[in-house]
């Protein structure tokens, strides 16, 4: 659970492998950016990478679900507390992606950002 957890709070939100971090020079061929935009997202990806960096994930370290299976005894309270932790740090990166996807917007022109509304449009995991 810990694992898994961690893999949706971070990986998600991977420069590389993620949609909304594409590298710059990926959103350059998809949306036929400048070299002067390639270089502005370039600065905003390294920004959100650097702020979802600051995502505290020690209190997903306990893995206290894992435990209760173990043991073969239920906690209500400390499945809650453990779930809305996950949960938090999910809404916390989610933030950092939109974030920064409103300003990589705001470095496109408008047929860019209309490509990219598109390439958004039905995908609610992009943020």
């Amino acid at each position: 659970m810990t694992a898994l957890a961690i893999c949706f709070a971070t990986n998600t939100f991977a420069a590389e492998s993620a949609p909304e971090l594409q590298s710059e020079t990926t959103l350059a061929q998809e949306l036929n950016l400048s070299t002067a935009q390639v270089e502005q997202i370039k600065s905003l990806r390294e920004k959100a990478a650097k702020e979802l960096g600051s995502v505290k994930l020690d209190a997903i370290g306990q893995d206290v679900i894992i435990n209760m299976i173990k043991t073969g005894k239920w906690d209500e309270a400390a499945a809650r507390k453990q779930l809305q932790t996950i949960s938090s740090v999910q809404a916390e990166a989610r933030y950092y992606r939109a974030h920064y996807l409103f300003e990589v917007s705001k470095v496109l022109t408008p047929e860019q950002k209309t490509k990219l509304h598109e390439m958004l449009s039905g995908n609610e995991a992009m943020y």
